[in-house]
């Protein structure tokens, strides 16, 4: 059975003091670059979206023992008004641009460690959400593929391997996303579309 488009219905929100973006940027389509064009909605705040998500230092004061680290970095996420943003932008259908919040966390967690790999699993699930509004199916399986190896068995997660997020609901969507089919959609006079059913919930 393929997804079928969702109109912005958003998803109980995790960061509701933050506005959302007027639309969801699709390449090709008729929306302006959030960030490139004069016009797009992320052109004026690039000073701040450029300011690292997690403070100097803050990561050096973290445990060293990899599980109380764990623990430690998923409490810090889970307080971080970033990352609960980022994780609004995915479940209510922005996914270029969550795909842009989630990077600066990769960046900030040094890109090659463990935690770094679980974030860069999301963007690609945000990539492969992007990919089935642009209608590439061969695109939404290799970020799909892709995110499940970065991912790994979050089924069997002990407590913090997730970042704060729920296991569970992050297995669901990229089982949605593995379970995907081509159809013929057209979205690029529709500000914002979700394509998937499942959402990215925050731990407890």
């Amino acid at each position: 059975m393929g997804m079928r488009f969702m109109q912005p219905v958003q998803p109980p929100r995790y960061a509701p003091a933050r506005d959302l973006p007027p639309y969801s940027y699709v390449p090709g389509h008729d929306w302006p670059h959030p960030v490139n064009d004069p016009g797009g909605h992320l052109c004026a705040a690039q000073d701040q979206a450029h300011a690292p998500p997690i403070a100097p230092g803050v990561l050096e004061t973290l445990p060293t023992e990899p599980p109380a680290r764990r623990l430690a970095l998923a409490a810090m996420l889970a307080a971080n008004s970033r990352w609960r943003y980022a994780v609004d932008l995915f479940n209510g259908g922005w996914y270029w641009e969550a795909h842009e919040a989630w990077e600066s966390f990769w960046n900030a967690l040094g890109r090659t460690t463990s935690e770094a790999q679980l974030v860069q699993g999301l963007i690609h699930l945000a990539a492969a959400c992007v990919k089935v509004r642009e209608g590439k199916p061969n695109g939404v399986a290799r970020h799909t593929r892709r995110a499940r190896e970065l991912l790994g068995e979050l089924t069997a997660a002990r407590p913090g391997d997730a970042l704060g997020l729920a296991p569970e609901s992050v297995t669901a969507v990229v089982a949605e996303l593995e379970n995907y089919t081509p159809a013929c959609w057209h979205t690029s006079r529709t500000p914002v579309v979700r394509v998937l059913a499942g959402s990215v919930r925050l731990a407890g």
